[in-house]
């Protein structure tokens, strides 16, 4: 699944995950994007929500909070871990498994979501192919938009440290919409908004 497996496995990265998000310009991030998807998905109680990429589960709990059922779905034993750590009453169910194959049948979720999972990954064709199949009402994408000030900043980061940005794949909207129209069903309906000054991209498909 990952450009860099053995990165998403190291211990000290997976328990240090989440702190990104608790403080400062991450904290803000993490609010400007989910703020997007609730525009875009308009998600209500009770629907099932399978996140693909899931890593620790910190997009998966916050979905949880919104009264959906979750199940989220990460190929690095290390994320996982932290993520079952975090788990009380068992109410989100982390699961180890490939994107490219999901362990699931066809329409099993009424909302599928990849937060920050196509640019690390080998074969976002197949991914994509995977949460159309399993996915009955909605597909949500988030990534980090391919011309932004951010992408181009991290990417010359990248070149003078180890880091998971070195091979990760940015996109633009153009670029986004024509690779989720591969597997879009022909009525689905394609809607996009941008935030963190044009440097998020969330996509929404209504397979409705």
């Amino acid at each position: 699944m990952s450009f860099n497996p053995n990165f998403w496995e190291n211990e000290k990265i997976a328990q240090n995950y989440d702190k990104w998000y608790e403080r400062g310009k991450g904290k803000y991030a993490d609010n400007m994007e989910k703020d997007l998807f609730l525009k875009l998905i308009n998600p209500y109680k009770g629907q099932t929500l399978l996140e693909i990429g899931s890593g620790t589960g910190h997009f998966s709990f916050w979905f949880h909070s919104l009264r959906l059922k979750v199940v989220g779905v990460d190929s690095s034993s290390a994320m996982l871990r932290v993520a079952k750590e975090k788990t009380k009453d068992n109410k989100i169910n982390f699961i180890k498994a490939e994107a490219e194959e999901l362990p699931f049948s066809s329409r099993s979720f009424d909302l599928v979501a990849l937060v920050a999972t196509l640019e690390f990954v080998n074969s976002p064709e197949k991914i994509l192919k995977e949460a159309f199949r399993v996915a009955k009402k909605k597909i949500f994408l988030g990534v980090l938009a391919k011309w932004s000030f951010l992408a181009f900043k991290r990417k010359i980061k990248a070149l003078f440290k180890s880091s998971v940005y070195k091979e990760a794949k940015f996109y633009s909207v153009k670029e986004l919409i024509k690779l989720v129209k591969r597997y879009a069903p022909e009525k689905a309906k394609i809607q996009y908004k941008k935030t963190l000054k044009g440097a998020f991209i969330g996509l929404a498909v209504n397979l409705k």
